[in-house]
């Protein structure tokens, strides 16, 4: 082999750990994102809140859920798919992580019923009943979380090849609409540290990071602080 085809080799072995890396960081951010959110209402639910205040919630808690099953899919179909097939060695891990999917996605469903039960019924008793469907989701999520990206996660990672982490991309989710792209980026950023948020960004095209800075990031400031802090109209229920 040439030196040049040894130069070629070497530089796909990097690229692919820095795909590799890259990946385990995002799905960290996307971790912290999710349980960071759920703690969140786990706290502001403990007490009433407007009617306006109420539906950013419920919307909020069902985003939750949404973002949570993707994450699970892709991960499952795709990522853990093509690291059995590299290696079959893998496959008991990939099987638990499935059933730990599974479970933590019935509960974010149930998360979700209880939100949409709280909008049609409204009342104190469907905060609450809300509440507690956000606090099982987060205290069944977080260990199982931590075990992923401690020991699950760079077990594939070191298996898996170019090609693979190319249809891990394709599969993954990609907002369309500014509105929704800046709500996806905007979440991902909020209270992330400097490093991360960095890196997070360096995966964009630094004209749309621009735009969406410039022209969505106040709705989103916006609707964080209604959530989290407080306001709007109508009585406190």
């Amino acid at each position: 082999m040439s030196s040049v085809s040894y130069q070629a080799v070497a530089a796909v072995d990097v690229a692919t750990r820095d795909r590799a890396r890259a990946h385990q960081v995002l799905d960290a951010i996307i971790h912290r994102a999710v349980l960071r959110d759920l703690d969140r209402l786990t706290v502001v639910l403990a007490a009433p809140v407007t009617a306006v205040r109420r539906a950013a919630l419920i919307g909020h808690a069902t985003f939750l859920a949404t973002e949570l099953y993707r994450h699970h899919r892709v991960e499952d179909e795709v990522l853990w798919t093509r690291a059995v097939v590299r290696d079959p060695e893998v496959a008991a891990r990939a099987e638990q992580l499935r059933h730990e999917h599974r479970d933590s996605d019935r509960l974010a469903a149930a998360m979700t019923t209880a939100a949409q039960a709280w909008a049609v019924g409204g009342g104190a008793s469907g905060r609450l009943n809300l509440r507690t469907a956000a606090a099982e989701v987060s205290t069944s999520l977080a260990p199982r979380l931590a075990r992923e990206e401690a020991t699950a996660m760079p077990l594939a990672c070191a298996v898996l090849a170019a090609d693979d982490w190319a249809a891990v991309a394709r599969a993954t989710p990609r907002p369309r609409r500014p509105t929704t792209l800046a709500r996806e980026v905007f979440w991902l950023l909020d209270e992330l540290d400097g490093g991360r948020a960095a890196m997070l960004l360096a995966r964009m095209n630094p004209l749309r990071v621009w735009v969406l800075r410039n022209g969505f990031s106040g709705a989103y400031n916006r609707g964080s602080y209604l959530m989290w802090v407080g306001g709007g109209l109508g009585p406190r229920v």
